[in-house]
């Protein structure tokens, strides 16, 4: 296996056999930079694991995950066994309609690529967040739609505080988490103004300059959580 192929493993690990995950993972070994992909991307997943595992999951979400993990020929692959924890998204931001501007992105790659670039330029500049004590308060002081945010597991993750950019003149919720010593950005805009479609209920793994990236739909709203 050579590293594309490995890195096309990594985004549709879940469409692929035992056998191919077996070569993925004796590449790996061997490849120092597939390695920190593979790493990085568990970490993610247990990350969000920890960040969702107290959230029970609607039984509708639920059969719209378990048909998307039977089907073959998808394009990019669920994360596994977190599907069904994150797709319900413990953390759940609401927000009722940013102003639509359809088309802002072209694909997911473009997508992706601006809000890693977002994270990688802000997503550790902790005094651009306002701390946030009363979520719903601060939904009100800096966005013009109805926000919420639920109370996360206890643990050691915890927000370190929340704020609004701009990306493509889309609106985005920037959060910040800490888990331990690491950060992680998770974004969220309306899925009016992103310019592609996905499929609810599904997540997708994205790999973009080294960085793990995964994105989902929770009704109206996309979420997109890096770190």
């Amino acid at each position: 296996m050579d590293c594309t192929t490995f890195r096309s493993w990594l985004e549709n690990r879940d469409t692929y056999d035992l056998s191919e995950a077996d070569r993925a993972m004796k590449h790996a070994v061997q490849c120092a930079g597939c390695k920190d992909l593979l790493q990085k991307d568990e970490e993610l997943d247990r990350f969000v694991a920890k960040m969702f595992q107290y959230e029970m999951m609607d039984e509708r979400m639920y059969g719209k995950v378990d048909r998307s993990l039977s089907e073959p020929g998808k394009k990019r692959g669920v994360m596994g066994g977190l599907t069904a924890a994150v797709a319900m998204v413990a953390v759940v931001v609401l927000f009722f309609v940013f102003m639509p501007a359809p088309g802002n992105f072209s694909s997911m790659d473009e997508f992706g690529r601006y809000v890693v670039q977002e994270h990688r330029d802000h997503g550790r500049v902790t005094p651009l967040f306002e701390k946030i004590e009363n979520v719903t308060k601060w939904g009100q002081d800096n966005l013009q739609h109805s926000f919420k945010l639920n109370t996360l597991p206890a643990g050691n993750i915890k927000i370190v505080g929340g704020r609004v950019c701009t990306i493509k003149d889309c609106e985005f919720a920037h959060f910040l988490y800490q888990d331990e010593q690491k950060l992680y950005s998770l974004f969220v805009v309306s899925g009016d103004e992103i310019g592609f479609d996905l499929e609810p209920g599904r997540i997708y793994s994205l790999t973009v300059s080294g960085t793990e990236l995964q994105v989902w739909q929770n009704q109206q709203m996309v979420y997109a959580l890096t770190g």
